[in-house]
């Protein structure tokens, strides 16, 4: 039998991404769900990137938003304005961003839950958008569900996010004998 705790996608994707931004929401630690979310989206961008690079770029986070991530609402955002969020989040935590501040994107401000999930009333303002925190992640985790799909139905795009699983954070289990199981 296979030792799931190897595996990356159940290592790295449910247990660290997924449950960790689980744990957040359920603790009421929404600050934190959206930072672990923008910084999951990160990961999935650089699974997703072609081989030849080696860093994730606002494309590609732009790129993988777009393709992947989708709200059951009327109001959408773009990727641009998600990179600005997740700018704005993981460099001071706080909303604002210089692509905002530039005109670029617009602002996006949280609310631990709501429905919809995005929120945009051009009457209060123009720039600024209310987000529900689990819409947020409930849009990014069913995210992950398709692009892990399109990415195992590609052979070439699998052996590159093979490639490069190894390079993320995995968590090795101590055993009974307080030997790490690697």
């Amino acid at each position: 039998m296979q030792d799931l705790d190897r595996d990356p996608i159940i290592n790295v994707i449910h247990r660290q991404i997924k449950e960790s931004i689980r744990i957040t929401l359920d603790n009421d630690c929404w600050g934190a769900a959206v930072v672990l979310t923008y910084s999951g989206i990160d990961a999935m961008a650089y699974l997703n990137m072609p081989e030849n690079q080696d860093d994730v770029t606002r494309n590609d986070f732009v790129s993988w938003v777009e393709r992947y991530m989708n709200f059951p609402c009327r109001e959408k955002l773009t990727g641009l304005d998600l990179y600005g969020a997740r700018c704005g989040m993981l460099h001071q935590f706080g909303t604002a961003s210089r692509l905002n501040r530039e005109g670029k994107c617009r602002q996006i401000g949280y609310l631990p839950e709501c429905k919809p999930e995005v929120i945009y009333n051009p009457k209060v303002s123009t720039d600024l958008v209310m987000l529900s925190v689990k819409g947020l992640a409930e849009a990014f985790f069913s995210g992950i569900d398709r692009f892990l799909i399109d990415l195992f139905a590609n052979s070439e795009k699998a052996r590159v996010a093979e490639k490069r699983f190894p390079n993320l954070v995995h968590v090795l289990k101590k055993k009974k004998d307080n030997k790490i199981n690697s």
